[in-house]
């Protein structure tokens, strides 16, 4: 993973989409979108573009609302009229050319020439999502809308009609150009923040976080999008940076689990939309694999009652796990249990716990037992760093947040700032992560184990992108002394004393916020 490629080649265009109905109304307040240039005559776009519109007009919200599910279908042309857009292009002119940047945005003019209703993705906010959150507007249907895809054709006078044969042979060739989103590897949104034209083609940049719900139609990345985003590809790009290829396309900036902002991006993943609804099968060679992927195996999902944490496998003959105090908060009055592979097969063993410090005191450490030969062999341990950590150095994070019978999430940023007490991190944390490992991109070892993000003194705000986590060099001497002696007592070497500690751990004016 590499944070600072510069120069990449091939790079695709996003769009910039207002609805003709804003410059009949250019007092309206409507919803702008991004979208996807797949061709010179074609883009593609999301169905939330419509959500200004759509209760103006009872043709489109009955073209919507009837529209089938897992099926193309063209838009009748007695309502296309209805449907046109103002298309905006980066024009991409060489620097010499910049003196007024408004002469780089080229406008085109477009109307929605087929669309479709994605049977993937309505399966998966309707069932995967259920429980979640999304900005609310006064359209009705934006449930309904966030599993439409609208393809836009943009006008030709010599080609003025549109056939089914077209938008599938235009679809077919965006299938052929899509890259598998892989987590872990580096991502890159394209986008048209707020819609404004100034905006155009801004970038954000992360990793593939995860890739869940039916079929992995939905991509989560750390990559931030904005209202507007909406409709904007999100791309992989090459381990040499010399690359950037579609994978997805933003649905969900901004989205709430729990009552908790969520500050990742949801995406559809275009390649299984897309093979739904052409009805091909994948063909193409694909590797899934995420190159970080011993590091999953070294991690478990801890399970305490009603609560859910990380642990970290830390030494495999004795079967001892690390997690924070407050996730085992319920114990002993409630049975310790770890979930191995929560995306195969569910393996759920009991836990034994050795050690947790006391509520509300440094370093929020518990100690966890399983028969070693209960454990998945396929289970791996982490190792952790003895080394001075860097600020500025390179980080993931890795846990279970939202989600309990998935793959782990995994989050990139850098350490912002370090003590012999804690490291504090830039990574997306939320609840459900606590316990998991901070690890450097450089050597794949444990730097630190991650005990809480930070809310305001008055608990309206969280602030996912400030995680504290222990460092690996307080964990390490109580860790091998037990391991040594068998002695559980040495684990009372957790429960930190010291005032600087304390201080540094109470935030001051920032309070704790436990994951």
């Amino acid at each position: 993973m590499n944070d600072h490629c510069v120069g990449i080649m091939d790079t695709p265009d996003s769009a910039l989409l207002h609805h003709s109905f804003y410059y009949k109304n250019p007092s309206a307040s409507l919803r702008s979108n991004s979208g996807i240039w797949i061709s010179r005559d074609w883009i593609l776009t999301h169905g939330t573009a419509l959500s200004s519109i759509i209760n103006k007009y009872h043709a489109i919200s009955s073209f919507v609302e009837n529209m089938p599910s897992g099926k193309l279908t063209m838009v009748p042309q007695e309502l296309t009229n209805e449907l046109k857009f103002q298309v905006y292009r980066d024009s991409g002119i060489d620097d010499a050319s910049k003196s007024n940047s408004k002469y780089r945005v080229q406008q085109h003019s477009g109307f929605v020439a087929a669309a479709w209703k994605c049977r993937l993705l309505g399966k998966t906010f309707d069932e995967f999502f259920e429980t979640w959150s999304f900005p609310k507007s006064s359209v009705e249907c934006d449930q309904l809308l966030r599993s439409i895809f609208l393809l836009i054709r943009v006008f030709d006078h010599n080609k003025p009609f549109v056939e089914i044969s077209m938008a599938e042979q235009a679809l077919s060739r965006l299938l052929d150009q899509l890259q598998d989103p892989v987590r872990g590897t580096s991502a890159e949104i394209m986008s048209t923040p707020f819609g404004n034209p100034v905006f155009i083609n801004s970038i954000a940049r992360g990793i593939i976080s995860n890739v869940v719900g039916e079929e992995d139609c939905v991509i989560m990345t750390d990559a931030l999008a904005f209202p507007g985003g909406e409709g904007g590809p999100v791309c992989i790009i090459s381990s040499d940076c010399n690359r950037r290829d579609v994978s997805g396309m933003v649905i969900a900036p901004l989205s709430w689990c729990r009552g908790e902002q969520v500050d990742y991006t949801l995406a559809a993943n275009l390649a299984p939309c897309l093979l739904d609804i052409l009805q091909k099968r994948d063909v193409r060679v694909s590797n899934r694999t995420y190159h970080k992927e011993t590091l999953d195996r070294g991690i478990v999902l801890v399970r305490c009652g009603i609560s859910w944490g990380t642990g970290i496998l830390v030494d495999k003959d004795t079967g001892i796990f690390l997690t924070c105090s407050h996730v085992v908060a319920e114990a002993p009055g409630r049975e310790i249990s770890i979930v191995t592979r929560a995306d195969k097969s569910i393996s759920r063993v009991p836990a034994k716990l050795l050690y947790k410090t006391p509520d509300c005191q440094p370093y929020d450490v518990a100690i966890l037992q399983v028969n070693p030969e209960d454990m998945d062999p396929s289970l791996k341990v982490i190792r952790l760093s003895h080394d001075p950590v860097l600020e500025g150095e390179p980080v993931v994070s890795i846990g279970f947040p939202f989600f309990t019978s998935i793959r782990p999430t995994v989050s990139s940023g850098v350490v912002s700032k370090t003590t012999d007490w804690a490291i504090l991190t830039t990574c997306c944390t939320h609840s459900g992560i606590s316990g998991g490992p901070i690890v450097s991109q450089a050597t794949g070892e444990m730097l630190g184990m991650i005990v809480c993000n930070a809310h305001s003194s008055d608990g309206t705000m969280h602030y996912s992108r400030m995680s504290l986590a222990v460092p690996a060099t307080v964990l390490n001497g109580p860790l091998q002394e037990y391991l040594r002696t068998g002695n559980p007592e040495v684990f009372r070497a957790f429960t930190c004393n010291d005032a600087v500690a304390h201080k540094i751990w109470n935030f001051q004016l920032l309070l704790p916020s436990k994951l």
